[in-house]
């Protein structure tokens, strides 16, 4: 047995796994800084594990703290991510098959990328119906799970990691008037469908929203796309129609990503 003041260190694999968790949770807080007390609540880590962590990630420039707002993504993130540029630019590769859709389908088309627990919409293009749903504007973010486009991400993604990310973003669902199970039920529903969400009304009034995960050669959910119309357009037929529009969509778009 150790001496009692002693402690057994952590595997550096579990350090490094820690650091970026805490780094995920950071990144989805929506652009407002995060407590050391929230952090360690949402990673499931005792206050002095996480601050030993964040005073690291603070020291490597991957963090800053605020000693009143608490912590925020440092800078380093920033020049890491300048350097991690895919070579094949997601957003500049779909462009065109996310505008054959528009047409197809008449309605607004979205294609919004995984970041951390969040989906980011990375663009969105109008169909040529009259009655166009602005939903999302290019930059907005969203906890995973609510809409068509990040409940596509999220159904593709293992049970853990579900499980890891409700529990990251469960604070904010209020906002959303949704909860954990109410999202796990529509990830079930999507399964069912074979990858296929569908938003009718929850993220937006009146609208509805048909979304399919865009993978990786790896096969990592990295984004979605989605079509939105109001919900008096988008009726059983016709989500059968605007389905496959969508699938031959993400199959052109992973084509040409990998």
């Amino acid at each position: 047995m150790l001496p009692a003041s002693k402690s057994i260190a952590q595997p550096p694999a579990q350090t490094v796994g820690r650091a970026a968790l805490l780094l995920r949770i950071i990144a989805s807080s929506h652009n407002q800084s995060l407590r050391l007390v929230d952090i360690a609540k949402m990673a499931s880590l005792d206050k002095s594990t996480a601050q030993r962590l964040l005073q690291r990630l603070v020291l490597e420039r991957l963090a800053v703290r605020d000693p009143v707002r608490g912590y925020r993504l440092g800078p380093l993130i920033y020049e890491l991510g300048l350097v991690a540029l895919p070579g094949t630019n997601l957003r500049e590769v779909s462009q065109p098959y996310l505008q054959t859709l528009a047409q197809s389908t008449g309605d607004m088309v979205f294609l919004v990328g995984r970041s951390g627990h969040e989906s980011i919409c990375l663009s969105r293009i109008a169909g040529n119906y009259p009655i166009q749903t602005m939903t999302r504007t290019e930059g907005d973010r969203h906890p995973l799970g609510v809409g068509a486009g990040g409940l596509a991400i999220l159904a593709s993604m293992s049970d853990a990691e579900i499980h890891l990310v409700l529990q990251a973003v469960e604070p904010r669902l209020q906002a959303y008037q949704t909860t954990p199970e109410r999202i796990l039920k529509s990830i079930d529903d999507a399964r069912g469908r074979g990858g296929i969400a569908i938003d009718a009304g929850n993220a937006a009034l009146d609208v509805t929203a048909i979304g399919r995960t865009v993978h990786d050669r790896g096969r990592a959910p990295v984004a979605s796309v989605f079509v939105a119309s109001i919900g008096d357009r988008m009726m059983d037929s016709r989500q059968k129609q605007v389905t496959r529009l969508l699938v031959d969509c993400v199959s052109s778009i992973e084509h040409v990503f990998r």
